[in-house]
């Protein structure tokens, strides 16, 4: 984690999992934030990156990767739900998007299984220690839905209301874990994780092998993002959010009920006059 030389007292506070100073309160950075700016992890995406860049030069795919590339910056944080955390959600403008860790020690939730409940909190330490209950996850999109195996609709994040305080990592959390082998407490392995400002560079170094000469435009969205109903088999770059967010957060909402459900039918016409009144976008697939 970066350490920053506090503005307001002028001290030099040792590494915090905290936004502010440890000494004075001042806000200093999100620490998932601060951990991404440090001089080794930026160093090594970098060079990832420009390998990506030369090896694809190399394959004459040069032009199609700088073309997926400019459509990775246009990039969106999504998460998925079911219509009814979706309706509670936008009708009750109190509620906040929160974590699995704030709603079962607020006891508004149930815990998991306990073997997936110690695999999420086993994976959530290794990669944020004492503020991994501050995360919230949302996964990587050019277009179309988000990672349907959590819900049919998709809530797309306005990137203003994140730009300070998202990060990313490569892949979904649990498999880079598992993939490199991390046990609690140890580095993790740095160039896999990037700002938000600079999350078109992770894509490339990710997918520039599968970019070819003949790849179209319209294919990016798939490379990026892969979601059949089955979250073992998903394929995405994970998105990091640090703190809660409101229904202002929210640009757009896609998705569709069973039209054989006239409740969900009925729900899903009250929810589209929420938007409508809350000037958000509904879209159908």
């Amino acid at each position: 984690m970066v350490e920053v030389e506090c503005e307001l007292c002028g001290g030099n506070p040792p590494k915090s999992a905290t936004p502010q100073c440890v000494r004075c309160g001042q806000f200093i950075g999100y620490p998932n934030v601060r951990e991404v700016e440090h001089e080794d992890e930026k160093d090594a995406l970098e060079a990832r990156y420009q390998k990506a860049i030369e090896e694809s030069k190399r394959r004459g795919a040069y032009t199609r990767l700088m073309g997926f590339e400019a459509d990775m910056q246009s990039t969106h944080a999504v998460l998925n739900v079911n219509i009814d955390f979706l309706y509670h959600f936008i009708k009750f403008h109190s509620a906040l998007y929160s974590t699995y860790t704030h709603q079962t020690e607020g006891e508004i939730r149930k815990m998991a299984t306990s073997e997936d409940d110690k695999r999420r909190k086993g994976v959530e330490s290794t990669l944020f220690g004492s503020y991994a209950k501050e995360i919230r996850y949302a996964a990587l999109v050019l277009d179309g839905p988000g990672l349907t195996s959590y819900g049919p609709f998709t809530l797309q994040l306005r990137p203003e209301t994140i730009t300070i305080r998202a990060t990313l990592l490569e892949e979904n959390s649990y498999d880079f874990v598992k993939k490199h082998r991390i046990l609690a407490g140890e580095q993790l392995p740095p160039g896999y994780r990037a700002r938000w400002p600079e999350r078109h560079k992770l894509a490339v170094a990710k997918h520039a092998e599968h970019i070819t000469e003949n790849t179209k435009a319209e294919a990016h969205a798939g490379l990026l993002l892969s979601s059949e109903g089955n979250r073992e088999k998903d394929s995405f770059i994970e998105v990091h959010i640090y703190g809660p967010f409101d229904l202002g957060a929210i640009e757009a909402v896609m998705g569709k009920v069973d039209a054989k459900s006239k409740r969900e039918r009925a729900t899903l016409e009250e929810i589209k006059e929420c938007l409508e009144q809350e000037g958000i976008v509904f879209l159908e697939p």
